[in-house]
């Protein structure tokens, strides 16, 4: 029995013992093979980074471009085992924590980026 317990307690380890998860070095795979390629081409933000507070629901945007910081605050909407959901006023933004990778739809333009979750 105690051995059923360690072993069924050991499947629930992963991103929810955490009570963040950091979102960095995204990359667009359709103009770079990889992030250190994605950041040579002109026009890439400096940063592009979430952190995702999940024991307070908050999502954190933070973005560095041409000099200017800018962070941005956002409610995470729904948390389940694959899937982190934030509330963005211009359309929500999908985290998939399986395939990490960061989905949205910006001006009607379906975006979606490989990135490191820690």
């Amino acid at each position: 029995m105690v051995l059923g317990l360690l072993l069924s307690s050991n499947s629930y380890a992963g991103w929810f013992d955490k009570d963040k998860i950091k979102v960095t070095k995204c990359y667009d795979p359709r103009h770079a093979k990889n992030y250190k390629e994605y950041k040579k081409l002109s026009g890439v933000a400096k940063k592009f980074e979430w952190e995702l507070k999940l024991k307070e629901k908050i999502a954190i945007r933070i973005l560095e471009s041409n000099g200017q910081l800018k962070i941005d605050k956002f409610k995470i909407k729904i948390v389940t085992d694959d899937y982190i959901i934030v509330s963005d006023p211009t359309g929500d933004v999908q985290f998939d924590l399986k395939n990490e990778t960061y989905s949205t739809s910006i001006i009607g333009i379906q975006v979606r980026q490989i990135c490191k979750f820690n």
